[in-house]
């Protein structure tokens, strides 16, 4: 097991949407968790969106909280997912995680102080860099808890070259809400993650930030929820994109205030906490 650092980050919340559509997903959900809870002090909010329950929480730390949402629907949709959870936050830092993301805990303490400095208004918390670990060295991160596993032997070549921008973002929750939150016209995979940097840049002064060093993505089966469900789907999500890519800061503010979803966003949803 990696050395434990306590971090206290009582100032971030992190944010875990979740659809549990495999065993493997439900195992990296409890290594996100583990990893998240032996090294920062923060609340961590989960929401799984499903037919029915698949999850259950493995750790009672009490910095955990679990929310389930009935969604029959089925292709997760996970920025509406996150939006509910936003609506949650009373920190004034966001730390929006993939499932399956995992990255050092001096990046995600990096990150978190350039925003809590208003050096950064979102952080990146890694390079750009996602590093795929195959489904061995999963089972050995699983074994052993030492990232160690992961940052000495993965496969060096980037999954995406260097342009990742998913897996775990920061930023500060009052201008995020401010922005909208998650683009919800994204129904599913695809191209949300860069539309949340971009509008980010559009809208705001200060640069997005990215840690150095790079995120490991754990391995498990890529079902219908790991890409686009059919062409017509890519083609909308990557018309969305390039919409907002195309706006003025004034055109993007206007399009904000007509998004449905803002006034959901804010309010205070009353979930159980089915830990």
């Amino acid at each position: 097991m990696d050395e434990v650092v306590i971090n206290r980050l009582t100032d971030v919340t992190f944010i875990i949407p979740v659809r549990i559509d495999s065993p493997e997903r439900a195992r990296n959900l409890d290594l996100l968790l583990d990893h998240l809870i032996r090294h920062f002090d923060s609340t961590v909010l989960v929401m799984e969106t499903d037919d029915r329950r698949r999850y259950h929480v493995k750790n009672n730390n009490h910095g955990i909280r679990y929310f389930f949402e009935k969604d029959p629907r089925p292709v997760f949709q996970h920025t509406r997912c996150m939006n509910l959870l936003y609506s949650k936050v009373v920190t004034p830092i966001i730390a929006g995680c993939d499932v399956d993301a995992l990255v050092p805990p001096d990046q995600i303490r990096d990150t978190a102080a350039q925003v809590r400095r208003g050096d950064a208004v979102m952080g990146i918390a890694y390079n750009g860099r996602m590093y795929f670990t195959d489904a061995g060295l999963t089972q050995r991160y699983q074994e052993t808890k030492n990232l160690d596993i992961l940052t000495g032997n993965v496969n060096r070549k980037p999954i995406f070259g260097d342009l990742s921008t998913g897996g775990m973002f920061l930023v500060d929750t009052a201008k995020y809400l401010q922005a909208g939150g998650e683009n919800e016209y994204f129904l599913g995979w695809g191209c949300e993650d860069f539309e949340r940097v971009k509008r980010m840049e559009i809208l705001f002064p200060q640069p997005i930030y990215f840690a150095q060093g790079g995120m490991y993505h754990m391995w498990h089966p890529r079902g219908n929820n790991s890409w686009y469900e059919d062409r017509q789907s890519e083609i909308n999500r990557k018309k969305e994109f390039l919409k907002v890519c195309a706006m003025t800061e004034n055109e993007l503010k206007g399009y904000i205030k007509s998004w449905p979803w803002l006034e959901r966003l804010q309010k205070k949803a009353d979930y159980p906490n089915d830990l």
